[in-house]
């Protein structure tokens, strides 16, 4: 459990577990940007068994593993100096400029309603640096934590940040419907329609579907708990 230190907060009204890649922050256009580092650094061939090897350690990992793959990819490569670049490519991207132009907004917003927390699916080390470095560390007032399946996770997130009720936002239909389907009595599940994965469908289906992160300054607390169940 990667998270800020601090005693665990008060019981709020509400929490609201904000998703980070392609809910708040648009994963899609950052690994767009590091492909084109990448072939500006690698070449095409180099690029393109980068992205192999991550997707092999992605499969091992069962996440998204950067440390990993710059491990794994080391042999391929067989240049320390460059190795250096393309970790340097990546790790320190400006990660506050793919921010979705709302999110800061939304989780503003949900804050007057209740806590904003962030649960995010990761590695220890990229996912961390990703949520500090674009400054939704500082917009939930250090209020998150990495997972490697957080639907694995709820009776840990729900110890440390107690609530009336929560609400999972997330642009993936299939962590949605696992909340649901293990807690229906105490998760509202929010759809955010943004990235590569808002077009699959799971059920439970999500209570709430919306089309990007920004609409969630439309909510008001009375009828989200009307979800609930």
């Amino acid at each position: 459990m990667d998270t800020t230190p601090g005693d665990a907060p008060q019981r709020a009204p509400a929490v609201f577990i904000l998703d980070c890649d392609n809910t708040l922050l648009d994963n899609d256009a950052v690994k767009a940007d590091m492909d084109a580092r990448l072939h500006a650094l690698l070449g095409d061939g180099l690029a393109a068994r980068f992205w192999e090897t991550y997707e092999v350690v992605r499969d091992k990992q069962g996440v998204v593993d950067l440390p990993m793959t710059f491990i794994a990819f080391q042999p391929i490569l067989r240049d320390d100096d460059l190795l250096d670049r393309v970790q340097a490519a990546i790790m320190d991207y400006p990660f506050q400029t793919r921010l979705f132009p709302q999110s800061l907004g939304a989780i503003a917003h949900l804050e007057t309603m209740g806590r904003a927390v962030i649960v995010s699916d990761g590695d220890t080390v990229y996912q961390p640096r990703k949520i500090e470095r674009s400054g939704l560390g500082a917009a939930v007032h250090g209020q998150w934590v990495v997972y490697t399946h957080k639907e694995e996770h709820l009776a840990e997130v729900m110890a440390h940040w107690p609530a009336e009720f929560y609400v999972m936002v997330d642009d993936k239909a299939r962590i949605l419907a696992e909340t649901k389907r293990r807690l229906p009595e105490r998760f509202v599940t929010v759809h955010i329609m943004q990235g590569h994965y808002a077009g699959e469908n799971y059920t439970p289906a999500p209570d709430l579907t919306l089309p990007s992160i920004g609409d969630l300054q439309s909510l008001d607390l009375s009828a989200l708990r009307r979800l609930l169940g």
